[in-house]
């Protein structure tokens, strides 16, 4: 089974991908959201900054335990999890570069992508 990119979307919640199986019968989903985190600068004060995280990643491969209440992992669709979460990871990359980070998406994404337009730091004014 293959998947192709279908949508990217940044939303108010944060950013949802989607690929689709080549054959319509399956789909696979990475979600995003923003965290804030504490650092210091480079003159040693503390900082507040918020970083993209990789939230969730779901296909044909994602169960349900057998209380309903968490999931697991179903064996047989190691290569469709590897190729989906692999580039659902380089997508995450991507999120929190400073600069670069627009034109290597646009290199990779091939499929529509929605609500990016003033998401990259290379869109922002000066």
């Amino acid at each position: 089974m293959t998947f192709k990119q279908l949508v990217i979307l940044k939303h108010e919640h944060g950013i949802t991908a989607q690929w689709q199986s080549t054959d319509w019968s399956w789909m696979a989903i990475a979600t995003y959201h923003q965290i804030e985190q504490e650092g210091k600068d480079i003159e040693g004060k503390n900082v507040k900054y918020k970083r993209w995280v990789l939230g969730n990643c779901s296909g044909p491969w994602t169960g349900l335990t057998e209380d309903g209440k968490g999931l697991t992992i179903i064996d047989g669709y190691e290569a469709e999890r590897n190729n989906v979460s692999g580039s659902a990871n380089l997508l995450l990359s991507l999120f929190n570069a400073y600069t670069g980070g627009k034109k290597a998406f646009e290199s990779i994404w091939k499929a529509p992508s929605i609500g990016f337009d003033e998401f990259w730091p290379e869109d922002q004014p000066v």
